[in-house]
């Protein structure tokens, strides 16, 4: 047989494997993963826990906590017979629910995440909402985060638009017309790795990102050591305010300019991420990051965009 023949069938084949959320979802209670987020108010440490079990909307719900700062939010994870499923639930109160993965799919199959088309009046006005975010498993990839280096991570590709109405009778009084979508990385037994986020209104675009730093599986992972971080890790990259700066344990981190100037040094420490907020004299422009351990030197760049 042809070796082009050969890889066509492969690639088919894989196209076609049956895919399962519980392969990349994994939800027994006591896991916990550690992330770092950025948004447009900086960047933040999240813990997300899954600390029990509920009936909730008749399925049986895993409890999700995400601990951040002083604040705690909960939200439910249910398999249902058509899939897995996040629901919001708050004050005996649904508020909403997303369809993350199907029960069975292969890669190139899509689904509708979330669907909301909502109309209300008041004072004599019509408010109209709809939104919809559809995604698509698109393939496999291995992605490289500061809790490690994951192979053959599930790659979800998400899109969506959210569009709101205010009517006065046939008038539109107002109207607001915004598309978003994303990626996200899942490593099999591990849960998302990573993701990254985009929210375009009125041409401007704005991304948030999410990296995996710390995990403990409890049930699956019992007794296998988990990867250690290796080389330089910046994230989000380019940036405009602040980076955070993953290395191995131990490492005296250094910035310098494209002149070779030295910028700033962050001394050596126990901890693996460390952020950089560029002093106001700093101008924008691409820096190196230079990270020493012992003997050993290793190298980064960053983009500073201001």
């Amino acid at each position: 047989m042809k070796l082009v023949t050969l890889l066509l069938i492969m690639a088919f084949a894989v196209g076609l494997m049956a895919i399962s959320p519980e392969d990349y979802w994994p939800l027994q209670i006591g896991n916990s993963w550690t992330t770092v987020d950025s948004s447009d108010w900086g960047m933040d440490t999240t813990v997300t826990t899954i600390v029990g079990t509920a009936t909730i909307l008749g399925y049986e719900s895993y409890i999700s906590v995400d601990y951040y700062e002083d604040e705690a939010d909960s939200f439910y994870f249910q398999y249902r017979p058509d899939g897995l499923y996040g629901v919001s639930y708050e004050d005996e109160e649904y508020l909403m629910e997303v369809k993350y993965m199907p029960r069975t799919f292969s890669i190139g199959d899509s689904w509708t995440m979330l669907s909301i088309d909502t109309a209300w009046t008041e004072e004599g006005m019509d408010y109209i909402q709809l939104f919809q975010i559809n995604a698509q498993a698109v393939g496999f990839e291995s992605q490289t985060v500061p809790a490690g280096t994951f192979s053959n991570c599930l790659k979800i590709a998400t899109d969506g638009q959210m569009t709101f109405y205010l009517m006065m009778g046939s008038d539109t009084l107002y109207s607001y017309v915004s598309s978003m979508g994303g990626t996200i990385w899942l490593g099999e037994d591990i849960g998302i790795v990573k993701s990254i986020d985009w929210d375009e209104e009125e041409g401007d675009t704005s991304w948030d990102y999410s990296y995996l730093i710390d995990y403990s599986l409890t049930n699956i992972f019992e007794g296998i050591e988990k990867p250690e971080i290796s080389g330089i890790h910046t994230w989000p990259n380019p940036f405009n305010s602040a980076c955070r700066i993953a290395t191995p344990t131990g490492a005296e981190v250094e910035i310098f300019d494209v002149t070779g100037r030295l910028v700033e040094t962050l001394p050596a420490s126990e901890e693996i991420i460390r952020s950089w907020t560029p002093s106001a004299n700093v101008p924008g422009g691409v820096y190196l990051i230079r990270a020493t351990i012992g003997d050993e030197i290793i190298t980064s760049k960053v983009l500073f965009v201001k």
